[in-house]
């Protein structure tokens, strides 16, 4: 095949790819979830599921007013900031090598790992089913702020009027975050730092933490020239003259029953190409309930740098062993 029935090609696949995502995605509900309607941060969750942060309790329902769990703040916290593993002299290999109560096998036990390596002031005893208190959410999503680098910040002093009780360090990320625009304190200068953070709540702060770092960075995940992308890894090989094969691979799927598939992919400026991806669904059947990977092929040609990002809206399975994320 010459380079220029292979550009034909790459256009046609492009056009079909497009006309059949936009079929896909034209079905959709505009709400991702049903029960988020008139829930404040509407609009915030959905942005943070269509851009493969955040799951609902499944796929229909995301529970907002549920207490958020430590497993599930991790998760939300790490993946929302893009945090990276950062290994230092000593540092725990494993997530169970530090945390007494997390199983290694756990859909969560990355973001553990992740999480302590990027100093987040985790208790080695940590119970990842135990619902997380606002205060203890705010100064976990404050130090993975510091995580992504210092970022100024204003010094306005803001009188939390039932924050007599918290630790010099909450109340230092509670002051930051409020400076940022982050968090803000309720009627009469409330912030109810001991009720438990629900899920809505820790949805919206992380939403307004990311642009932030967007702002002040560009981009949350850093050098967006990255051949990698959250959630999916990319191997790229020569496939012929002129053409590069790019295998996809999205891990951490429940079982093998999960597939994947290249929805379009955008050409753009700068010789930089997107792949768009899918999540197909099991069929009928009984499968193992191991933890899986899923892999897709894409052409791209000779010279361009790739990317690989879930189809906006695309179908997102629920996480290994507890849904709950």
């Amino acid at each position: 095949m010459n380079r220029q029935t292979f550009m034909h090609s790459v256009k046609k696949m492009t056009i079909a790819c497009g006309i059949l995502a936009a079929s896909v995605s034209f079905g959709a509900s505009v709400f991702a979830f049903s029960d988020l309607k008139g829930d404040p941060a509407e609009t915030k969750i959905n942005a943070l599921h269509e851009a493969g942060v955040i799951n609902g309790v499944t796929s229909q329902l995301f529970a907002p007013k549920s207490k958020m769990t430590y497993g599930q703040a991790i998760q939300l916290l790490v993946h929302g900031l893009a945090l990276e593993q950062n290994p230092a002299a000593g540092s725990p290999s494993n997530a169970s090598d530090y945390f007494a109560k997390i199983d290694d096998k756990s859909w969560y036990a990355s973001s553990f790992l992740i999480a302590v390596q990027n100093s987040l002031s985790l208790d080695k005893a940590t119970d990842p089913n135990a619902a997380v208190t606002r205060a203890k959410f705010a100064q976990l999503l404050d130090e993975a702020l510091k995580a992504k680098g210092d970022f100024p910040v204003t010094e306005m002093y803001f009188n939390i009027a039932d924050g007599g009780k918290l630790s010099a360090e909450v109340d230092g990320s509670l002051q930051t975050l409020l400076n940022m625009r982050i968090l803000s304190l309720e009627t009469g200068g409330k912030f109810r730092p001991n009720d438990a953070v629900t899920r809505s709540e820790a949805a919206a702060w992380v939403h307004d933490a990311r642009a932030y770092v967007q702002r002040m960075l560009g981009t949350v995940g850093g050098d967006d020239s990255s051949s990698t992308s959250q959630g999916a890894d990319i191997k790229v090989e020569k496939a012929a003259d002129g053409v590069n094969k790019v295998s996809v691979t999205v891990g951490n799927l429940p079982n093998p029953g999960y597939g994947l598939t290249i929805a379009r992919i955008d050409f753009g400026d700068g010789k930089k190409a997107v792949i768009y991806y899918e999540i197909t669904k099991p069929g009928p059947g009984m499968y193992p309930q191991v933890i899986s990977k899923a892999t897709a092929v894409a052409y791209l040609p000779e010279g361009y740098t790739a990317s690989a990002k879930p189809l906006p809206g695309s179908y997102t399975p629920p996480e290994p062993d507890n849904p709950q994320f």
